[in-house]
């Protein structure tokens, strides 16, 4: 007798994975989104995304749509999954339940082409985004959140800039995504007491006094208190 099945009672779910991933732009941070080319909610903007194949991985998944999707090829340290969606009501063809990654594009906004099912890619302002199809809205909503929490412990500004950058580039990365200014004399202080940066070597040339560069520290240190 073969006990290795599902019991009766167990919901017929499908497996699906959502994509925000997110870029910097003009002192912007951007969402990439697609345009919908079939049913359900076809024509409406949506995060990029689709079903998990027969004996795929959630990120290989995430990163094959976002791929197909969009035509922009990412590494796996640029992804992390950080929620799941799985209200019953929340996709008119059945229970499917949605795992959420959340992908951060280093070094601006690539050019984007829609491909497979979708008739479009393109780039929106994160904090205004169109009217998006299924629980997207709400997706795009609990993404901003993760990265303003990663802000405060894990360095994830830096993972937008180039390996060199001025302390006002790092600031607009901050405000981009936190949507509000920041004093500029606070945030250098506070930026520079965590230990995340050490000075370059370098400056950069520009209207007024040349820019002191600052990269990733090598070797942390604690922040002092």
């Amino acid at each position: 007798m073969n006990t290795l099945t599902l019991p009766p009672f167990a919901a017929r779910v499908g497996l699906a994975v959502d994509i925000a991933a997110f870029a910097m732009h003009r002192s912007k941070l951007m969402i990439l989104l697609v345009r919908r080319g079939i049913e359900p909610h076809q024509q409406s903007w949506a995060l990029p995304g689709g079903f998990v194949h027969d004996g795929e991985q959630l990120a290989e998944a995430a990163l094959r749509e976002l791929r197909e999707e969009t035509s922009v090829s990412l590494s796996p340290n640029h992804l992390e999954q950080f929620y799941t969606f799985g209200h019953p009501g929340r996709d008119p063809r059945g229970r499917i339940v949605s795992v959420a990654h959340l992908a951060v594009l280093p070094h601006g906004t690539p050019a984007v082409y829609g491909g497979g099912s979708v008739t479009a890619a393109a780039w929106f302002e994160a904090h205004e985004p169109p009217p998006l199809a299924f629980d997207h809205a709400d997706i795009l909503a609990h993404a901003l959140r993760r990265l303003q929490v990663r802000l405060e412990y894990a360095g994830l500004a830096l993972e937008f800039l180039p390996d060199t950058f001025t302390l006002p580039e790092l600031q607009e990365v901050y405000e981009a995504i936190l949507a509000r200014p920041l004093d500029k004399r606070n945030f250098r202080k506070r930026i520079l007491a965590q230990g995340l940066l050490e000075a370059a070597g370098e400056r950069r040339n520009g209207v007024g006094r040349p820019a002191q560069l600052y990269r990733r520290a090598k070797r942390l240190r604690s922040p002092r208190v």
